[in-house]
């Protein structure tokens, strides 16, 4: 999938009020799921993100929560993490946990984030030959995120296509 083709189908206030301590909630929920999932959901000893991605993902979800009546707190946010196999011939998509921001509140939209594999980095996933020898290298090695991604509002109380925005934290 190329994300880049994805229009941007979010409107929003630019005088929206994005403090700094919920764009921090928000990163610190997303870190803590992308930690959690590195060994037990995606095998990999490393997971490295490009630098204020996190921070940039969770400043739009606060924007593309701003017109719910309980804003962030009534979201679930699910990460989809789309990797290559280990023999580059497919994709594989893995989800983590969800994530509540405040589990007491009703969960009233879902926000998608697709992140995908940064395949423009060298890794020993591309490096090593396919040798039943060098799969537990390969299947352990670093997973590098790529600096775009898409996220998905889809809300639970009326039908509605889904809203779409992007996020590039290119440097």
């Amino acid at each position: 999938m190329n994300i880049t083709s994805q229009p941007s189908t979010f409107n929003y206030d630019p005088e929206l009020d994005l403090r700094e301590e919920h764009i921090s909630l928000i990163s610190k929920h997303l870190l803590t799921t992308l930690r959690e999932s590195k060994i037990k959901h995606l095998s990999c000893n490393n997971l490295f993100l490009p630098c204020n991605h996190i921070r940039n993902i969770a400043k739009q979800c606060l924007i593309m929560s701003a017109e719910e009546p309980f804003g962030i707190m009534g979201a679930q946010i699910k990460i989809k993490l789309t990797l290559l196999s280990t023999d580059m011939k497919s994709t594989i998509i893995k989800y983590l946990p969800l994530i509540r921001i405040n589990p007491k509140q009703k969960t009233i939209f879902e926000l998608e984030i697709d992140l995908h594999e940064d395949t423009k980095v060298f890794t020993l996933r591309r490096f090593l030959p396919e040798m039943k020898i060098f799969k537990q290298f390969k299947e352990k090695s670093s997973l590098y995120v790529s600096p775009q991604c898409l996220l998905v509002k889809n809300v639970f109380y009326k039908t509605a296509e889904p809203k779409r925005a992007m996020v590039n934290s290119m440097t």
